[in-house]
C-alpha cells in the first residue's frame, strides 16, 4: 500500500510514455490524425537525414570533449583536495558549487563571457590580442559549449573522487612508501587500482548525461551556427516540436539503444578488470 502510489505514478508517467514512443516510432505521427504505421522506415530515414547525422557527429565530439577533461580535472582536484591544506572545506564547497546551479543559468553565464563583446574578448582587446565570436564560430561553437559543460560538471567528479580517495587505506601508501616507491609510482600502484571502480562509475554517469546533453545548447546557441552544435536530443526535441513524433521517437530509442549498449560494455570491462 506504500509504494503503490510511486508504482502508479512511474507508470503512468515513465512506463506508459516510453511504450506509446515505442509505438510512434514505427509510425507516421504528427500528435494529431491516426498514427500510420511505417515499420522501420523512420529509422532509414534518420541515417539518410544529413542533419541526423551531424547531430550525432557533434554529440559523439562533445561527449569524447567533456569526458576526457572532466574526469582528469576532477581527479587532479580530488588529489590536491585530499590533502592537509588550509580552508580545506571552503576549497571544496568552491569545486563543489557549480554543480548546484542550473544548467541554464551557467550556459547564460557563459553566453555572456563568450559572446562578441563580452569578458573574454574584453581581456584578448585589453591584451592587445584580436577577439573572436566563440559562439557565432562553427569551428570554436561546439568547443565552447563543452567548455561551459565541464566547468559546471567536473566538480560532481571531484567530489566523487575524493570521496573515494579518503577510503583509501594510508597503510597501503606507507607500504609502498617502504618499498621505495615514490609519489607517481604511488599513484599507479595503489591510488589508480582502488579507484577503478570509482572510474568506471563516472564514465558511465558521465557518458549518458554527455550523449544527453540539451540545455547548454539551447540557451547558447539554438544549435547553430550551421548545427555545428546540434546534438541528438536537440535533433529529437526540435522534431517532437515540429509535430515530427515517429522520427522523434525513432532518434530517442536509437540514443537509449546506444547508450544502453555502451552502459554493458563500459560494466563487462569493468567486471573483468576486477
Amino acid at each position: 500500500m506504500l509504494i503503490g502510489p510511486a508504482i502508479l505514478f512511474s507508470v503512468g508517467f515513465c512506463f506508459v510514455p516510453m511504450a506509446m514512443s515505442l509505438f510512434w516510432s514505427f509510425t507516421s505521427y504528427n500528435g494529431i490524425q491516426s498514427p500510420q504505421l511505417v515499420g522501420v522506415q523512420n529509422y532509414t530515414d534518420l541515417f539518410a537525414d544529413p542533419r541526423f547525422i551531424r547531430s550525432l557527429t557533434n554529440t559523439l565530439v562533445f561527449a569524447l570533449l567533456t569526458m576526457t577533461v572532466g574526469p582528469v580535472l576532477g581527479l587532479g582536484s580530488a588529489l590536491l583536495l585530499n590533502r592537509r591544506i588550509r580552508l580545506q572545506g571552503l576549497f571544496r564547497g568552491v569545486f563543489f558549487l557549480p554543480v548546484t546551479m542550473s544548467l541554464v543559468v551557467v550556459a547564460t553565464m557563459w553566453k555572456m563571457l563568450l559572446n562578441d563583446a563580452g569578458l573574454l574578448n574584453r581581456v584578448f582587446l585589453a591584451l592587445g590580442l584580436p577577439s573572436h565570436d566563440w559562439l557565432a564560430d562553427p569551428s570554436t561553437s561546439l568547443l565552447s559549449v563543452g567548455v561551459a559543460s565541464i566547468w559546471q560538471g567536473f566538480g560532481f567528479e571531484t567530489v566523487i573522487f575524493l570521496a573515494a580517495l579518503q577510503a583509501v587505506s594510508r597503510e597501503l601508501y606507507e607500504a609502498a612508501s617502504l618499498d621505495g616507491a615514490g609519489p607517481w609510482r604511488s599513484f599507479l600502484a595503489v591510488t589508480l587500482p582502488a579507484l577503478r571502480p570509482t572510474v568506471l562509475f563516472v564514465y558511465v554517469i558521465g557518458l549518458i548525461g554527455a550523449f544527453q546533453a540539451f540545455d547548454q545548447v539551447f540557451v547558447m546557441t539554438q544549435g547553430g551556427p550551421l548545427s555545428s552544435t546540434t546534438t541528438v536530443v536537440f535533433y529529437l526535441v526540435d522534431r517532437f516540436r515540429a509535430l515530427d513524433l515517429g522520427h522523434a521517437s525513432a532518434a530517442a530509442y536509437l540514443l537509449v539503444v546506444f547508450l544502453a549498449a555502451l552502459s554493458a560494455v563500459q560494466l563487462r570491462i569493468g567486471r573483468r578488470d576486477s
